[in-house]
């Protein structure tokens, strides 16, 4: 006896199978993106040879900051005038025999403006030209000086614009110095000492020199003498 179909079991069955395909092809898909390393979620990318020379080459270095220190001219590079900033004549003759021996260029003294003298400087000041601020403030404490008194030249200078050597360094005398005379500076090599010293205006020194002088001719006796003096 044969047995009919069943009205759309047919159908029925394809399209049980077209589902169980699709479960199957998705459930495929999920694992396959769960066993790749590269795909999973909170996976870190391989640490491979090529990943850590990309990031080796991609780091620079930065050299180390050196910092030069420039030398202090040398003293006889350096040209002083000392002026005179006090009611005091001859004030600055202390401080020029001072700076001397140091074998710094001292040049010929000079007085301050009017105005400046009538002032009469309680302090000395150590004026610098642009570029020898670092000598300036070395002399000032070699002078025993604070470093208060180091300051920079003023559009009003101190002293006469005429008839002033040139100078980096302007030492403007006041009544400390005169008061508290400096001590002469340690000499510099080569420097000499003696009885001979320059005269310079404001500070008058004077210079003897003797020479004697015996002749002998058939018992006759004749002495030379020289004598000069320098004056200011």
């Amino acid at each position: 006896m044969n047995r009919q179909a069943a009205p759309g079991g047919e159908a029925a069955t394809w399209k049980g199978l077209v589902i169980i395909g699709g479960a199957v092809l998705v459930g495929l898909a999920v694992f396959a993106s769960f066993g790749d390393p590269t795909t999973a979620t909170g996976s870190s990318p391989p640490d491979t040879e090529a990943s850590r020379t990309k990031v080796t080459a991609s780091t620079t270095s930065v050299p180390a900051s050196t910092t030069t220190t420039v030398p202090l001219r040398e003293p006889k590079d350096i040209k002083i005038v000392v002026a005179n900033g006090t009611k005091t004549s001859g004030a600055t003759k202390k401080v020029i025999e001072a700076l001397e021996p140091a074998c710094f260029a001292v040049q010929s003294a000079v007085d301050a403006t009017a105005k400046v003298k009538a002032e009469n400087r309680p302090t000395t000041t150590v004026y610098s030209t642009p570029g020898y601020e670092r000598e300036a403030a070395q002399i000032t404490t070699r002078l025993g000086l604070q470093t208060t008194a180091n300051a920079a030249l003023p559009p009003d200078l101190p002293i006469p614009e005429r008839g002033v050597p040139s100078y980096n360094v302007l030492v403007l005398v006041g009544q400390d110095l005169v008061d508290n005379p400096p001590q002469p500076l340690t000499p510099c090599e080569g420097a000499t000492t003696g009885s001979t010293t320059t005269t310079r205006r404001g500070a008058t020194t004077t210079t003897r020199a003797r020479t004697s002088t015996t002749k002998v001719r058939t018992s006759t006796t004749s002495t030379t003498r020289a004598s000069t003096t320098s004056t200011t």
